[in-house]
């Protein structure tokens, strides 16, 4: 791609580039401190109209030292991450958040993670080499590209809001399995009605025993849950609209990226007689998150739905 931007220069503090990023630089900074490794073209599906455009600011914030990047081979896309300026951009916004409320506990204690020294090259330089050599760094890139592709989707359709996207370490806080972290959960509102989801990236790399214990693990807290919301409407105190608006289960979405272990799935899920809250799809069918490309368990195998219409309160 070419472009006839002139190129930035380097900042050589941070102080001395603040004042020149605009909010959605400060919320791509976000992005990449909570999603660690993100491409152009995931970046453009969230922030970005054009190709062109998108190509152009994120390589000024990658002169300016904000964003730093590397690729698997000379074949593959540049994978963006936060440079030594984006990290220490995160940690001032750390220390004056700290510093403005450090969320005391009834002892005097904050109740806050205190932010730790300010990132040196070196910092920035470990940083880099665990993304880049992580083994789980594939997989992290599979739940960050469905993620954008659903940015992308959710942008374009007037109906639909994604209101907020709670990465791994943030997923176990809303997950109603208790014990259990999925890859992502998310809140996407249809037409103003909120609808929350967990999503699984499944690369099929663990036995499917253990995915399929998963699932009836889940299953199982969703039914004990869901047991309780059902006496609340049995007994009249509350109709199942109320409940669904008030306590919305979260679906569990899979999405697969080889086709036979999907199918595998449903039919192990079949014989087991646990339908559940469970949907699944595959790396090479969601290219568009929202569309008719979900497998419900329970559903013949044609019966593909859309993300609007998984979402089923058929065991209340």
């Amino acid at each position: 791609m070419t472009s006839w931007r002139k190129r930035a220069l380097a900042a050589a503090s941070l102080g001395e580039v603040a004042h020149q990023l605009t909010d959605r630089d400060h919320a791509i900074i976000e992005h990449l401190s909570r999603f660690r490794l993100l491409t152009i073209k995931q970046l453009e599906r969230v922030f970005f109209d054009s190709a062109s455009s998108a190509y152009d600011r994120i390589k000024t914030l990658h002169e300016k030292g904000l964003l730093d990047r590397r690729r698997p081979s000379t074949h593959e896309a540049y994978r963006y991450f936060l440079g030594l300026l984006g990290l220490s951009l995160v940690h001032a916004a750390a220390v004056a958040d700290f510093e403005r409320d450090p969320g005391m506990d009834i002892f005097g204690k904050p109740e806050k993670p205190k932010p730790g020294r300010t990132p040196t090259k070196a910092k920035a330089q470990q940083h880099a080499d665990a993304l880049f050599f992580s083994a789980h760094r594939s997989h992290l890139e599979g739940v960050n590209d469905f993620y954008t592709r659903l940015a992308y989707s959710a942008r374009h359709s007037p109906e639909t809001e994604l209101r907020h996207w709670y990465v791994e370490h943030e997923a176990g806080s809303v997950s109603p399995a208790s014990g259990q972290r999925p890859d992502g959960c998310f809140d996407l509102a249809f037409d103003g009605q909120e609808r929350e989801f967990c999503f699984e990236y499944d690369t099929g790399t663990e036995p499917l025993d253990r995915l399929v214990r998963k699932v009836d693990w889940y299953n199982r807290e969703i039914a004990r849950r869901q047991s309780i919301a059902r006496s609340r409407v049995n007994e009249g105190r509350l109709t199942r609209e109320q409940v669904l608006a008030e306590a919305p289960p979260r679906i569990m979405l899979i999405e697969f990226t080889k086709l036979g272990r999907e199918a595998n799935l449903h039919d192990r899920l079949a014989t087991a007689g646990g339908l559940g809250l469970v949907a699944t799809s595959t790396s090479a069918r969601s290219t568009d998150p929202l569309g008719p490309v979900w497998w419900c368990a329970g559903d013949s195998p044609g019966g593909m739905r859309s993300l609007a219409e998984v979402y089923t309160f058929r065991h209340l």
